[in-house]
């Protein structure tokens, strides 16, 4: 979203919440509502006597519209896709299709019991992480650098993403207890 998307998001999420503030206060009767009417018209009224006092209302609009922006920023969904362009255009592949990805990859392999992937972007580095759980009998550092190259091949191959790092952490898969 661009810059003048996220202000029009953040002016227009400030006064939904000011708007359902002011109903929440009517219906459950908090001031009075001549109160409020008075406290309106006090604050313009204040506003509009002096240059210095419409200077720091139009610094408080603006520090109103950057919180709410920030607020707004934190509660939507942010992009879980990779952006790459290439001469044709813009490419976005999505989290999830990492995710399946680097699974597809190392289905088969006998010594995997379980992989969990978690994608990590930082400004233009990308990571994967792998989370795996082994068997007992599996070498480590063998499968380790095995299941890097396969990982990174594949999902270089299938998006034309080239992940920086790949990492992993292994678990053993837990011995089942006797009864």
């Amino acid at each position: 979203m661009y810059i003048w998307g996220k202000v029009l998001v953040g002016i227009l999420g400030t006064i939904l919440l000011l708007l359902a503030l002011g109903l929440g206060i009517l219906a459950f009767k908090v001031f009075p509502l001549l109160a409020i009417q008075r406290w309106i018209v006090d604050c313009y009224t204040l506003l509009h006597r002096s240059l210095f006092n419409q200077v720091l209302s139009i610094i408080g609009v603006v520090l109103l519209v950057v919180g709410a922006v920030a607020l707004f920023r934190t509660l939507l969904p942010r992009g879980r896709f990779l952006v790459y362009r290439t001469d044709e255009g813009e490419i976005k592949v999505s989290f999830d299709s990492l995710h399946s990805l680097a699974q597809e990859a190392l289905r088969g392999m006998e010594e995997i019991v379980s992989v969990t992937p978690q994608v990590e972007k930082k400004g233009h580095n990308t990571r994967l992480f792998l989370h795996l759980v082994v068997r007992t009998d599996a070498s480590i550092p063998e499968l380790s650098s095995i299941v890097q190259a396969k990982v990174r091949e594949r999902i270089e191959r299938q998006t034309g993403i080239a992940l920086d790092d790949v990492k992993l952490v292994v678990d053993l898969q837990p011995k089942e207890q006797a009864v």
